[in-house]
């Protein structure tokens, strides 16, 4: 080893003696938790918004709204323009997440929209639980409401449902279960057709 390697190699090892070996600097885990339940609640709270101004929106268009939690409904999308355009900060989030009376999720795969009211929720399981269990919604809950929309994709479904059980090779003990559920949608759909509330009535 030359004389210029040996004194590299003595000067690397008292650096490495002296400071350690480097690391990035990592946030603590609180921080961590904290910036993805602040996630957590942009993205809900913007969902939130985006249920709020479709519901306006098809009311606007002469679409109506039915089911037990549909005045509420109505009356939470009154208050769809004052988030229109709004870029929610954390803060923004949080307040609009707890206010009750905006408490509107819609729920595709039921074809309804919960207006989350925890002592009439049949889907809540915990006494402190602040937000709807949406994969565990009971058809008979208050906290339902139906838009046009909804009324339309369950005609859809019914269809499909219809479609399959004309199959040639489905046994008739499971088409018969396809068109009962088929049926089922349809008489859903119907039931809002005759309830629903228009732009041309107020909520109570």
């Amino acid at each position: 080893m030359s004389t210029c390697d040996l004194v590299a190699a003595l000067f690397s090892v008292s650096l490495a003696g002296a400071f350690g070996e480097f690391q990035y600097p990592t946030p603590p885990l609180s921080r961590s938790r904290d910036g993805i339940h602040d996630l957590l609640d942009i993205e809900t709270a913007r969902a939130t918004a985006d249920t709020l101004a479709t519901i306006a929106a098809d009311r606007a268009a002469g679409g109506g709204i039915s089911g037990p939690a549909a005045r509420r409904a109505i009356l939470a999308a009154n208050q769809a323009p004052a988030f229109e355009g709004i870029v929610f900060t954390a803060r923004q989030a949080r307040k609009l997440l707890t206010n009750t009376t905006l408490a509107v999720h819609d729920n595709p795969e039921a074809f309804l929209t919960c207006v989350y009211n925890p002592d009439k929720a049949l889907c809540r399981l915990r006494a402190s639980q602040s937000s709807p269990s949406l994969d565990r919604c009971v058809s008979s809950c208050a906290n339902i409401a139906r838009t046009d929309q909804h009324a339309a994709q369950l005609a859809v479904k019914a269809a499909e449902f219809d479609k399959q059980a004309a199959g040639e090779l489905l046994p008739e003990p499971l088409a018969g279960r396809l068109r009962d559920h088929a049926a089922g949608l349809r008489d859903l759909a119907e039931k809002h057709y005759r309830e629903r509330i228009t732009t041309s009535e107020a909520p109570a």
